[in-house]
């Protein structure tokens, strides 16, 4: 019997095979699961029976102290019928089975006691590759059952920074049902919007997406992975090291996003997350001529911009030029044009009062954003 005392620090700790199976679970179903897979040793050679406190489901759950009893009973016998599918590489082979091959509710001891279906060993037990592993605590305070598998899918590509999915395949994993969320609109409003909000603000992940579309209609989503280090979370057990610093994905990419990566550092003053962010969405959506354009604009834009405010900031014009996708324009402030004297040196035009006007407006939104991201 393993131990039950939950601890929001131990590791859950998946084969990608069932990171990416075809399940649905609710969001009290999955919590349960993952508190049953953060119980597993690295060195257990088969399963044991996992038990939960009904204390510790009353805290993990939110269930209401009246309830509880009956809420954790019907939890566990649900998940007795609760399936997934799992491909299996080798074989070409579909694997349908159960979570769980048994539960047993102790009603004047306080706790369940679960057993996992004896299928799953393959994908839980004695993993040595092509896992995921995170802390229990990354996911528990999750409130949609879609942000948790979301973020256990976007964990799995942490290091290379990105994962794309056809919307129909991505569905698919995340068990919503043909006919669910049929416009993609709907989908993103109630499924990937509500996953971003939640990974950026509760999670050591956070993601930025880009829609791929045949004629109108979105088929595809790549999803760009940021990873930000948790205060309080302390370093996961080498057997189990997942790591991603911004420079070891960029150390995967091209000579010249590598060299692009340095300069918007050194050369435009942006952190190394908002690089980041240029190289894996904007290069991506808009290319290299766009990108490299708009770095020289905003360098021009920045001398301009010093003349009205000397605080000026040429990371704060170059960030909020790239989120606002700015269309380079033939002159900074459109002057008039100024036919040159004969004799004379050509005159530069003079910066009206409105375009001073127009660049304050402009500086002092970027005081409030240029850091937000940071």
């Amino acid at each position: 019997m393993a131990k039950g005392r939950l601890n929001k620090k131990d590791l859950v700790v998946k084969s990608n095979e069932i990171n990416e199976a075809h399940y649905r679970l609710s969001l009290n179903e999955q919590k349960v699961i993952l508190t049953m897979v953060s119980q597993i040793q690295p060195d257990d050679e088969d399963f044991k029976s996992y038990v939960v406190s009904i204390p510790e489901f009353v805290n993990l759950l939110g269930v209401q102290d009246s309830d509880k009893y009956s809420v954790i009973g019907k939890i566990a016998r649900d998940l007795r019928h609760k399936d997934l599918r799992i491909y299996k590489p080798e074989t070409d082979s579909y694997l349908e089975t159960g979570w769980l091959s048994s539960s047993e509710y102790y009603r004047g001891k306080g706790y369940v006691e679960l057993c996992f279906d004896p299928k799953l060993k393959p994908y839980l037990l004695g993993l040595k590759g092509k896992f995921t592993a995170y802390q229990l605590q990354n996911v528990i305070q999750l409130k949609s059952t879609y942000s948790i598998r979301i973020y256990e899918l976007l964990k799995q590509y942490q290091k290379l920074g990105s994962r794309e999915f056809k919307i129909i395949d991505l569905k698919g994993i995340l068990g919503i049902q043909e006919g669910e969320y049929k416009v993609y609109n709907n989908f993103k409003q109630r499924v990937i919007l509500p996953a971003q909000s939640e990974l950026s603000e509760k999670t050591d992940l956070s993601f930025e997406f880009t829609e791929k579309k045949i004629g109108r209609a979105v088929t595809a989503i790549k999803f760009h992975i940021f990873t930000k280090q948790r205060v309080d979370e302390p370093s996961i057990d080498a057997e189990y090291t997942i790591q991603d610093e911004f420079d070891e994905a960029i150390g995967k990419m091209s000579a010249y996003e590598q060299d692009l990566f340095k300069r918007l550092q050194s050369g435009y003053k942006l952190s190394k997350k908002q690089a980041h962010i240029i190289i894996t969405v904007y290069l991506l959506r808009k290319g290299k001529e766009y990108v490299e354009t708009l770095l020289d604009y905003c360098s021009r834009y920045h001398q301009k911009a010093l003349k009205v405010d000397a605080s000026a900031h040429i990371g704060a014009i170059t960030w909020v030029a790239f989120r606002h996708e700015w269309q380079v324009q033939a002159d900074l402030f459109n002057p008039v044009a100024v036919k040159p004297a004969k004799t004379k040196k050509e005159i530069p035009p003079e910066i009206t009062e409105e375009d001073r006007a127009a660049v304050k407006k402009i500086l002092k939104e970027w005081k409030k954003t240029v850091f937000k991201d940071a």
